[in-house]
């Protein structure tokens, strides 16, 4: 049988993932809580470098640049919530987060290096292409693999995280608030990297989602993935195989019975666009009171 563990990276890597429910679940949150940290972590860091002088002083800024530095963040966003959905489907889960990690972390050190505006405007529009990448792969992973117990638990505390890492950008902007040189704010940015690190050292150890390997015509890799989910690697746990005979069923029912509307058809058909714009509309919404312009330009 296939391992269905080594194939995260662009490489092999040895089966690592441990026999323990407990400590993948474990694992799991942990990778996702970080994904959420950095999310969190860039969109405060901004608002503590636009405050920062050296910053300031360094690229020059006016109101164009500084505008054109904050927002290009949501150009990458955008390009991300059109594409990497796709892109979770076609390579799994857990290569999606790996690779979502490392356009991170080449855009941190982009910004990090950055000598002029057209640098770091370029990282930050990789960064947001990298941060809601993870943002958009890391609760699918968790609601597919995390045991039923777990995951109400696992995806409620996703976005909490948000706000752990938007607190720590807030305290070393602050502490580097000090510095006199570029480091006060080239420093941050090299911290929010260490993110994508952490969440590329776990991967090797956590499973590939049971759904996408169902829909891959794996179903033994599945099985075995739902086994140490749900019950340390017992593949005769009643549990087990009730959880995956729905995983199966529900795969076969979507490649045979269901068909999946294009964009354009969600469009034309009132029940799905009705879906599409309750969908849209929370985004805009949670947005259209000013909260963004507030949180990126409070020290001005």
């Amino acid at each position: 049988m296939r391992t269905f563990s080594g194939d995260v990276l662009p490489f092999k890597t040895p089966d690592l993932v441990p026999k323990s429910s407990i400590l993948i679940s474990v694992l799991l949150v942990a990778c996702s809580m970080i994904t959420s940290t950095t999310f969190g972590y860039d969109g405060s860091m901004i608002n503590g470098l636009n405050i920062l002088p050296s910053y300031n002083t360094y690229f020059d800024l006016n109101t164009v640049n500084l505008a054109l530095n904050t927002a290009s963040v949501w150009i990458g966003g955008v390009l991300a919530g059109l594409s990497y959905g796709k892109v979770t489907d076609i390579i799994g889960r857990r290569p999606s987060l790996f690779w979502a990690a490392v356009i991170t972390l080449f855009a941190v050190i982009l910004q990090t290096a950055a000598q002029n505006v057209g640098m770091f405007v370029a990282a930050r529009i990789f960064i947001g292409y990298g941060t809601s990448a993870s943002a958009l792969t890391g609760p699918a992973y968790l609601a597919e693999t995390l045991p039923t117990k777990w995951r109400g638990w696992g995806l409620g505390i996703f976005n909490d995280f948000y706000y752990v890492g938007g607190l720590l950008a807030a305290g070393i902007t602050y502490a580097t608030s000090f510095w006199s040189s570029t480091w006060a704010w080239r420093l941050p940015s090299a911290i929010q990297g260490v993110f994508s690190v952490m969440c590329i050292l776990i991967l090797p150890f956590v499973p590939e989602s049971p759904r996408w390997l169902a829909f891959q015509d794996r179903p033994e890799d599945a099985l075995q993935v739902v086994a140490l989910m749900h019950a340390n690697g017992d593949v005769n746990d009643p549990v087990v195989l009730a959880q995956h005979k729905e995983i199966i069923d529900t795969m076969e029912y979507e490649k045979n019975v269901a068909e999946p509307l294009s964009l354009m058809q969600m469009v034309k058909t009132p029940s799905a666009r009705k879906r599409l714009v309750l969908c849209t509309s929370v985004a805009v919404f949670s947005t259209v009171a000013g909260n963004v312009i507030v949180s990126y330009y409070l020290g001005q």
